[in-house]
């Protein structure tokens, strides 16, 4: 008898444990990646835009139930992971816990001991300043090499405890967003990329609090060697004094002219994620472009003046996706962007605001050595993202693509690609991209022109918690894109180079 309740009790624990355990699974969001964790829901950070869905298109998770179609995303791997994984940034020395990464190689002439410069953000404080209370960003510097983990897998590592907050209060916290008022109680330095130019400057661009009748936050310019001296110590005085003479020691202000009568609109109150740019068709060595906003680029005149539109006219920056689109669609069923008007808009499926993401890369659509730059073979390419959030989406997840420009003028939208997903990014755990390099490895500059066989590295944060980066083959980037009406025939025929 004793034999039959014992046997009656393990039945029982099983059923129990079978139907307990998947429930466990569900309602706590438990993962089995690098181990058993629990995801708690991600807490939406404070510039969060809520863009809902178009009419008609309720499935954006980057699946396609089309049958019989491509679907529409291209995965990334790691050249260097022997998983093919994503890679860690690993800060934990200095003692800041670090998210939203943006890199600089460092000149391999330079005979540093370091590899990089990394500015990542940290963890907001809250701070009072004259009585009121405010939600301070911070951004954190530190130096760091490519080395490898027990497991063999790379990361990007500080070996030292140096580090050092950035900008500290250069202006006072006084702002204010007509459109969003909750913004006012937010100051501080926030989305910081770092970029060469031609003429060997690091620069470093961000967005900060502007005290203005209309713009509330604004993209602010600096030389990395002024906002990092410690920068001119690592590459060493002998190479120090080859570079060029700073001309951006104190933040400067860059600022577009709004149309008039738009000046208290939303969108030219909050200049972010301003996309640096340099044509490697370009003769001008000093020019620096912006994408200010995908199709419309900008010119830097000097800190006195906005930045000049490259193209006026109401036309001038108007694309649309090749038919048919989306995939599986027929040629009369293709989707296109009632008010943004861009091919970009049209890929993604959103009349909402896309956002530019990573400083702008220059490629030739052929392997080192085997062409020469022209108009016809050269681009410049950019990230961009667009987010979206429950209950339009069953997580918070970041649509993240590629937009291919003629690096001639007009600055042509040329392509868009399909959503590039990184291997080892899990459901629930949003990654935002920031930054985009060419990686050098021995050569004498770190450049921001390449070719199909370059490696460009991608950086990120990883949930607002976390940094990570991805080490892939510029031709990547290129592969599995959706062309824009009226692209040059030679444009069709170059990218017959990139499965090479």
């Amino acid at each position: 008898m004793r034999s039959h309740s014992s046997r009656m009790r393990i039945v029982f624990a099983a059923v129990t444990i079978i139907t307990t355990v998947p429930f466990l699974f569900t309602f706590f969001h438990v993962k089995l990646t690098d181990g058993l964790s629990i995801v708690p829901l991600p807490e939406r950070p404070f510039f969060y835009e809520h863009d809902p869905e178009p009419a008609g298109r309720e499935d954006e998770d980057g699946d396609d139930d089309t049958a019989g179609s491509t679907r529409d995303y291209r995965l990334l791997t790691s050249i260097r992971n022997n998983l093919g994984f994503y890679n860690k940034v690993n800060v934990k020395k200095t003692g800041y816990k670090i998210m939203n990464p943006t890199l600089l190689e460092l000149p391999r002439d330079s005979h540093s001991r370091h590899e990089f410069l990394v500015i990542a953000r940290t963890l907001h404080v809250d701070t009072t300043i004259n009585g009121t209370d405010y939600r301070l960003a911070r951004q954190v510097a530190m130096f760091a090499n490519l080395t490898h983990n027990k497991l063999g897998r790379p990361e990007i590592k500080s070996n030292n405890k140096w580090a050092k907050l950035l900008v500290p209060e250069f202006a006072g916290p006084e702002h204010h967003c007509q459109n969003q008022p909750l913004m006012d109680r937010y100051i501080g330095p926030e989305d910081m990329k770092l970029f060469w130019t031609r003429r060997r400057e690091p620069l470093l661009i961000f967005t900060y609090q502007v005290d203005d009748e209309n713009l509330c936050q604004g993209q602010f310019l600096i030389d990395a060697r002024a906002a990092v001296p410690e920068l001119v110590r690592v590459l060493g005085a002998e190479y120090a004094s080859k570079m060029p003479p700073i001309r951006f020691r104190e933040p400067v202000g860059l600022r577009r002219q709004p149309p008039p009568g738009h000046e208290s609109y939303a969108r030219y109150q909050r200049e972010k994620n301003w996309a640096p740019a340099q044509s490697p068709l370009s003769s001008d060595d000093d020019e620096l472009l912006f994408m200010v906003e995908p199709g419309q680029m900008f010119r830097y005149a000097s800190s006195h003046s906005p930045v000049e539109e490259v193209l006026v006219g109401a036309n001038s920056q108007q694309s649309a996706v090749e038919p048919p689109y989306p995939l599986g669609a027929s040629p009369d069923e293709t989707w296109h962007s009632v008010h943004k008007m861009t091919c970009v808009h049209d890929v993604m499926l959103s009349d909402h605001n896309v956002h530019q993401s990573t400083p702008m890369l220059g490629l030739t659509l052929c392997n080192r050595g085997e062409c020469e730059p022209d108009d016809t073979n050269t681009v410049m390419l950019g990230m961009v993202q667009r987010r979206h959030d429950p209950p339009t989406a069953p997580y918070t997840w970041y649509d993240r693509r590629i937009v291919a420009y003629s690096a001639a003028q007009p600055y042509r939208m040329l392509s868009v690609s399909k959503k590039l997903s990184y291997h080892g990014e899990v459901n629930g755990k949003y990654i935002w991209t920031g930054s985009m390099i060419y990686y050098a490895n021995g050569t004498d500059f770190p450049s921001n022109h390449g070719y199909l066989d370059d490696e460009i590295w991608l950086s990120f944060g990883i949930e607002d918690s976390a940094a990570g980066w991805m080490d892939i083959k510029a031709r990547e980037l290129v592969a599995d894109h959706y062309l824009c009406q009226g692209v040059p025939e030679e444009y069709r025929q170059h990218r017959l180079n990139i499965t090479g």
